[in-house]
């Protein structure tokens, strides 16, 4: 019995994780399920929600979009259409675009409705990505990376 598989997490625009696995929990389209070593075949819908991956003693987490997963011969491809882990994100940045965001809704007029959106918008997208931040930062695991593996 296998005591790891491989967790690839795909985006249209890039790999995002790609590394040997204890456990993978996520939000399948019936509910939350868990890959395990030497999990049955298995092909689902992902809902939007949150991946935890766990690599040793440590768990990464990605906020996620809806997607798919296909577990088969301890290989599990999931994927879906953004994830987003603490590594993507700037703490720094992100605040300041919570701060820039902000002061430009005061000085928008209740008229200027595509303006207001584009505020809210970014003051919206901004705050996820700190909030993000926030809930995955204890996750990092500082002395591996994401790349792919050697299965010799």
């Amino acid at each position: 019995m296998a005591d790891q598989f491989d967790v690839h997490i795909i985006t249209p625009e890039r790999v995002i994780l790609s590394r040997k696995a204890k456990a993978v929990s996520l939000p399948g389209g019936l509910g939350e399920m868990q890959i395990l070593p030497d999990h049955a075949r298995l092909f689902s819908t992902i809902d939007p929600g949150q991946i935890i991956v766990t690599v040793g003693n440590a768990n990464k987490i990605f906020i996620n979009g809806a997607g798919f997963i296909e577990v088969a011969d301890n290989d599990v491809k999931i994927l879906v259409d953004f994830a987003i882990g603490n590594e993507d994100i700037d703490p720094v940045a992100a605040q300041a675009l919570i701060n820039e965001a902000a002061d430009r809704l005061k000085k928008v007029s209740s008229e200027e409705v595509e303006q207001r959106f584009s505020f809210e918008t970014e003051l919206a997208s901004a705050k996820v990505d700190a909030e993000v931040f926030r809930k995955t930062q204890s996750s990092t695991l500082s002395d591996e990376t994401d790349t792919p593996h050697d299965n010799s």
